[in-house]
């Protein structure tokens, strides 16, 4: 399991190039879904639970540290409102992704295939709000560029 890039201090930052490192820990945590979703089919095919439990820690500490920096990037954007509700809404769907990405393993491990589709079709709307959710903050960065080097000069 990778760490996460430490290379930027949020707090150290310019503001302009904050939202380029939300995209990066955005990345990052799309990976981190990747392995959770690997992790997960191994158990199901291999049921070695100590193994899986090792593995959920790590991707557990990585979540959290990706939250803990999005946080500290929303609380530099507080006075940008458009910019610090988007990365509100971000962080709440992805909350609710990953409590659903829990919700549909426990239902695969106990074969509750109308849970399963009921879930799967849940995940795919909230994939599509955090993707439109991106979008907006892509926006945002190219309308906020502009206005963070006329202030600076």
């Amino acid at each position: 399991m990778t760490a996460i890039d430490t290379d930027v201090n949020i707090n150290e930052c310019q503001v302009v190039e904050l939202l380029p490192t939300l995209f990066r820990l955005q990345s990052q945590r799309c990976l981190t879904y990747q392995r959770l979703d690997d992790a997960q089919t191994m158990f199901l095919t291999s049921k070695n639970f100590p193994a899986f439990q090792n593995f959920l820690s790590d991707i557990t500490v990585i979540f959290a540290r990706i939250s803990e920096e999005i946080l500290l990037i929303k609380k530099r954007f507080e006075k940008e409102k458009f910019i610090f509700k988007h990365i509100e809404q971000l962080q709440d769907y992805e909350q609710k992704k990953l409590q659903l990405t829990n919700d549909l393993f426990l239902a695969k491990i106990e074969h509750k295939t109308d849970l399963i589709d009921e879930y799967k079709q849940k995940l795919v709307v909230l994939v599509e709000n955090i993707n439109e959710i991106l979008q907006e903050l892509r926006y945002d960065q190219d309308e906020f560029a502009p206005i963070s080097t006329e202030n600076s000069n």
